[in-house]
């Protein structure tokens, strides 16, 4: 059967590639594997305890998942060039990393699906993966030319960097193959050196036991030294995308709607089912709307708003103990020392948690002095 060249075949059938989309075409053989490197990786503990692709390596690492395909697409999303950055927040806002600003796949999403319809009106057997951990999203990413991985772990394209989402689909047509080119980081290291905990010492690893948007994520009591350099990150982190040289844009934003600001004190008295309304798109553990609490209150004790201990001592009876281990924390660290004990004697004096949570809290702001 003559091979086909895709970007033809859409138009055909009345699909143009929309614009921040790349594609890239891989055919069969798939002599690609990432099992073994997903397996180093997670018998390092690197995935501390992340699921996902790390569940079940042998196969989401595996290219060769269907003896009936004869080509695989790989499709890029770039969703940076659609809006650009705001790295702008103030005394008691937090900022959200910019893959988090809204649901991206979104968009990914709906091509897949339009090329889907297409594969289904041709009769062609078709498969696919978008944030699926069932597959390893860049295995072929480097074989059909769009790239290369960074060692910041993330796969970077010339003019897009780190800034794009994957997906991959499974077919059985034939189509012509797009020639794989040879990129790298060479010698630059500004991933690793902007990292403000040290997540990516090695390069092409990332430990997510130090990773800031693993901890905004964790449903584990985050250490007190993550805390600190989570400053005013309220969900995610995009310190090594935005120093990757191949992503850097002039595309700074200053405007009165920051989509990646939020109030923190809004975040902590709104209830539960504005929180994941709101934030409906995040990967919120147990979907308990108590972490992006949690969240909150470790950007607010490192980027306060005046009297801010105000609203803190009103709203510690209402918390649950998760949160008022951070409460504490937050006003320990900003010198508040005597309110944070005075809040546990009149609410929770029988509380071995909280009181063995001042104790330490105590011991940590005495060995900084």
């Amino acid at each position: 059967m003559e091979e086909i060249n895709l970007i033809n075949f859409l138009k055909d059938n009345g699909l143009s590639l929309p614009k921040y989309f790349q594609l890239g075409v891989k055919k069969s053989p798939f002599n690609v594997d990432a099992s073994i490197k997903i397996l180093e990786s997670k018998n390092k503990n690197f995935n501390a305890d992340m699921k996902f692709t790390f569940s079940n390596p042998e196969y989401s690492g595996l290219g060769n998942k269907y003896d009936w395909a004869n080509s695989v697409i790989l499709i890029s999303y770039d969703y940076f060039s659609e809006t650009g950055l705001n790295y702008f927040t103030f005394p008691g806002y937090g900022h959200i990393a910019k893959f988090a600003e809204k649901n991206y796949y979104t968009p990914l999403k709906q091509f897949i699906e339009e090329i889907s319809e297409i594969f289904k009106v041709n009769n062609l057997k078709f498969e696919t993966f978008v944030d699926n951990p069932q597959h390893y999203d860049r295995l072929f990413f480097e074989s059909v030319g769009l790239g290369w991985q960074g060692k910041s772990t993330m796969s970077l394209s010339p003019g897009i960097g780190p800034w794009q989402l994957l997906g991959t689909i499974y077919t059985s047509g034939q189509f012509v193959s797009n020639t794989g080119k040879s990129f790298s980081c060479g010698e630059c290291n500004l991933c690793q050196s902007s990292c403000p905990t040290g997540a990516i010492d090695s390069a092409y690893n990332l430990d997510s036991r130090k990773c800031i948007s693993y901890w905004l994520q964790s449903p584990e009591i985050v250490p007190y030294e993550i805390r600190e350099k989570i400053g005013n990150k309220f969900y995610g982190c995009d310190d090594c995308l935005t120093s990757c040289p191949p992503g850097q844009k002039n595309v700074i934003q200053l405007s009165k709607e920051n989509k990646q600001e939020v109030n923190l004190l809004n975040i902590l008295q709104s209830n539960d089912e504005d929180l994941l309304r709101e934030f409906e798109w995040f990967y919120i553990p147990k979907r308990n709307p108590d972490y992006l609490r949690r969240n909150a209150l470790i950007a607010l004790g490192n980027n306060p708003f005046d009297k801010f201990e105000i609203n803190l001592s009103e709203l510690y009876p209402i918390f649950s103990n998760q949160l008022k281990i951070y409460v504490l924390w937050a006003l320990y660290i900003n010198h508040y020392e005597a309110l944070a004990t005075s809040l546990v004697k009149k609410h929770d004096s029988k509380n071995k948690v909280l009181l063995d949570e001042c104790e330490s809290l105590e011991n940590m702001i005495s060995q900084k002095n």
